[in-house]
């Protein structure tokens, strides 16, 4: 199968890319420079240089390719401005399905988040659960998704999107600061810890993408996509904790009301300077959002089977950290 993947040089991206070509796809990627794409190890003419952003490189980059994995978007970034996040995670979603419809292509997996729901209440939640995004991030990812629906149903292309939880493992700093944050005595927690946080390994993470560019249940369908378990954020510090050879002796709570203001002012002075907030919402969010999801469409529909566990994951990703110096 011709495929292209936008976003190909970032952290899914690159495992994605690797994983379709070890199974015999003929892979096409965008990258923004030929020199971040040549880390990908494709072949000349397999990778298109331009931002997600221009029509002409979209429209190379679409060109005879049947099945397009949008991964490209604005991850958070505390110093981005608002209308980044929009030309990227919204317009940028118009500009390839319109190019992909002169195109022919046939399917389009486009790569949402889990954040579109919020903090779920009465976890764990499906994908019928309330699309309530705070942050530009998670609302210009739900405009995203919106839209790609949208557009796919006017032009005939196949749509189905992916609403991964929090992706880590190895060649992802994700949870670096948790690794790190554990060692330190005391160890500062903000909240009560019992939010749950459903992590999901990358490589299950590519798994589902390819079961969701083959599937004939997925087209016009959302699906949320996580690890095989959902431990509470106390559980993951206390795995984390262990992976590390350490004791958790001593642990503070912060309470989470007055940090998550803290982290707001600390934004609105920091954001307009350019300068990166010493605290930030997200960060707060981190300790008190419950990110508990119920996977089980997934699992009927496409086939989806997550196969590593919370502890086996983190001693992977706890492995690369040391190899690379960064633990």
């Amino acid at each position: 199968m011709k495929v292209l993947v936008t976003g190909a040089t970032g952290f899914i991206g690159q495992a994605l890319v690797r994983k379709l070509v070890a199974r015999g796809d003929d892979v096409r990627a965008l990258v923004r420079s030929k020199a971040k794409g040549a880390v990908l190890g494709l072949q000349s003419g397999e990778t298109v240089e331009g931002d997600i952003t221009d029509p002409g490189a979209v429209e190379r980059a679409v060109r005879g390719t049947e099945v397009v994995y949008h991964i490209a978007g604005s991850f958070r970034d505390a110093k981005l401005p608002d209308c980044r996040y929009r030309e990227v995670n919204v317009d940028a979603v118009r500009l390839l399905i319109e190019a992909a419809s002169r195109n022919d292509v046939r399917r389009i997996v486009h790569c949402g988040t889990c954040g579109i729901h919020g903090s779920i209440q009465g976890p764990p939640a499906d994908e019928t659960h309330p699309i309530r995004p705070v942050g530009i991030y998670e609302e210009t990812k739900a405009a995203g998704e919106k839209l790609a629906f949208e557009i796919g149903h006017d032009t005939g292309i196949e749509v189905t999107a992916l609403r991964p939880g929090p992706v880590y493992g190895p060649g992802d700093t994700r949870l670096l600061k948790l690794f790190k944050l554990v060692n330190r005595n005391p160890t500062v927690l903000i909240g009560s810890g019992t939010a749950g946080y459903h992590l999901v390994y990358i490589d299950d993470l590519t798994d589902a993408f390819i079961l969701a560019g083959r599937s004939a249940a997925a087209p016009g369908e959302a699906f949320l996509i996580g690890g095989p378990e959902i431990p509470s954020l106390n559980e993951l510090v206390k795995t984390v904790a262990a992976i590390n050879g350490r004791r958790l002796r001593r642990i503070v709570r912060l309470p989470a009301r007055p940090m998550w203001l803290a982290g707001w002012a600390c934004e609105m002075m920091c954001r307009p300077l350019g300068i990166e907030p010493p605290i930030f919402r997200r960060r707060v969010d981190f300790f008190i959002n419950n990110r508990a999801y119920n996977i089980g469409k997934a699992r009927t529909l496409l086939g989806y089977a997550p196969r590593v566990h919370m502890r086996e994951g983190l001693e992977r990703t706890a492995a690369w950290y040391r190899g690379n110096s960064l633990l």
